[in-house]
C-alpha cells in the first residue's frame, strides 16, 4: 500500500493540535493562539519587507563594479551576486527577528493576562480547547505545506514533487493560498525562465546543421574553440568510457559555472537578451541554462561524444518555465542519458536521471543532435 507522506503530515499536525488543545484547555490555548497569530503576522510582514529590501539590494549589487570597493565589501557583493537567493533569505530572517523581538516585548504583558481575563468556566473547558486546537492545527498544517512549497520553488526534488502532486490537502492549499500569495515572492529564484527568454540556441553556437527529417529536430557538427576543446580534453584525460567522459564534464561544469541572475534580470525586467557564446561562458564562468547546455555540448563534442541540446519546459510541481539541458549517447549501452548541468549546480543529482523521473520535471520541445567528432 502506498502512503502519501505530505497528506499524513497534514493529518498528524491537525490531530496533534486538537489533542494538545484539549490538554491545555481553552485559557492557555487562547494565549498560545494569540501568540502564534502575532508570529504569523510578523512573518508575513517580514516576507514583504525582506522581499522589497532584497530586490533593491540585488538591483544595486548585480550591476555594481566591485573593482574599486574595499576587499571585504567586494567579497560581500560577489557572494550576493553568486547567491541572490541566500541574500533574500538573510534579508527576511533579519526583518523577522527584529520585528518579532520588538512586537513580543511590547505585547508580553497583554499575552500573560489572556487566561486571567477569561471566565473560569471557559478557561477550563477542554472541548473549547480542542476546537481552538483544531483551528490552529489547520493553520499550522498550511504553514507546513507553505514550507514544502518554498522548498519546491528553490530546489528540484522529484520525489517530494510527486508527493505534492498527489496530496489533495496540499493541492487545495497550493491553489487557494500558496500560488496567489507566495509565488510572486519566489518566482525569480527558480533557475528556469518564467517567460520565453531563451533565444534559438542555434544562433549562439558555430553549428553546421543539416535536415534530419524529424519534426522539431536538427542535426549538425560543431566548430569548437581551441580553449574549450583543450579544457575538455584535460578534464576527461583519465576517463575511459563515454559515460565517464560525460560525467567528468558534468562534474566540472556544475562546480565551475554559476547561474547568471543579472542576465536573467536583464531579460525578464528589461527585455534585453545578453547573447553569449560557449567560449564567453567559459571565460566569465557564469551563464543561464542555455549557456550551460551550449558549453556542455561544445566540451562533449570536443572529446568525441555524440551530444544533444534540448529546449523545452522545466520546473517543479508548482513553477515551470523555459529551460535547456543535454543528452549524451552511450554507444556501448545503446541509449541516451540525461544531463542537466544548470540544476546540477544547485543539486548534484542531475546526471543520468531515469527517464520516468526526469520527465516529471522536463518536457522536450525541440532538440539539436550533434554528431560525434571524428
Amino acid at each position: 500500500m502506498t502512503y502519501n507522506w505530505i497528506t499524513i503530515l497534514f493529518a498528524v499536525i491537525i490531530i496533534g493540535s486538537i489533542l494538545f488543545g484539549a490538554a491545555r484547555r481553552f485559557g492557555m490555548e487562547s494565549r498560545l493562539v494569540v501568540s502564534q497569530a502575532i508570529s504569523i503576522a510578523t512573518g508575513i510582514v517580514a516576507i514583504w519587507i525582506g522581499w522589497l529590501l532584497s530586490r533593491h539590494i540585488s538591483s544595486y549589487v548585480l550591476h555594481q563594479n566591485t573593482t574599486h570597493l574595499p576587499h571585504w565589501l567586494a567579497q560581500i557583493f560577489i557572494a550576493w551576486q553568486r547567491s541572490p537567493r541566500i541574500g533574500a533569505w538573510i534579508a527576511f530572517l533579519i526583518c523577522y527577528f527584529v520585528l518579532s523581538s520588538v512586537i513580543h516585548q511590547l505585547l508580553a504583558g497583554i499575552l500573560g493576562q489572556i487566561p486571567v481575563l477569561l471566565p473560569s468556566v471557559l478557561g477550563r473547558s477542554r472541548v473549547l480547547g480542542a476546537v481552538l486546537g483544531a483551528a490552529i492545527g489547520v493553520v499550522r498544517a498550511a504553514i507546513g505545506g507553505a514550507i514544502i512549497f518554498l522548498v519546491l520553488q528553490y530546489f528540484s526534488i522529484p520525489v517530494m514533487a510527486k508527493q505534492a502532486n498527489q496530496s489533495w490537502p496540499y493541492q487545495l492549499c497550493s491553489q487557494q493560498i500558496y500560488k496567489p500569495w507566495l509565488k510572486p515572492f519566489v518566482t525569480r529564484a527558480l533557475p528556469v525562465f518564467a517567460e520565453d527568454a531563451i533565444q534559438p540556441i542555434s544562433q549562439n553556437i558555430n553549428l553546421f546543421a543539416v535536415p534530419s527529417g524529424t519534426a522539431n529536430e536538427e542535426r549538425g557538427v560543431l566548430l569548437v574553440p581551441k580553449q574549450v576543446a583543450k579544457l575538455a580534453q584535460q578534464i576527461t584525460a583519465n576517463a575511459k568510457t563515454p559515460k565517464q567522459k560525460a560525467y567528468a564534464l558534468y562534474e566540472w561544469e556544475i562546480h565551475h559555472i554559476t547561474y547568471d541572475w543579472k542576465k536573467y534580470d536583464d531579460y525578464v525586467y528589461h527585455h534585453k537578451w545578453d547573447q553569449q557564446s560557449p567560449l564567453q561562458t567559459l571565460e566569465t564562468k557564469k551563464g543561464v541554462c542555455a549557456d550551460y547546455a551550449l558549453l556542455y555540448a561544445d566540451m562533449a563534442h570536443a572529446v568525441g561524444l555524440r551530444v544533444q541540446i534540448d529546449e523545452g519546459i522545466g520546473g517543479t510541481a508548482t513553477d515551470y518555465g523555459s529551460h535547456a539541458w543535454n543528452q549524451v549517447w552511450l554507444p556501448n549501452e545503446n541509449q541516451w542519458i540525461t544531463v542537466d548541468t544548470t540544476w546540477g549546480a544547485t543539486q548534484d543529482e542531475w546526471f543520468d536521471v531515469p527517464a520516468a523521473q526526469f520527465n516529471q520535471t522536463h518536457s522536450e520541445q525541440t532538440a539539436i543532435v550533434i554528431d560525434a567528432s571524428q
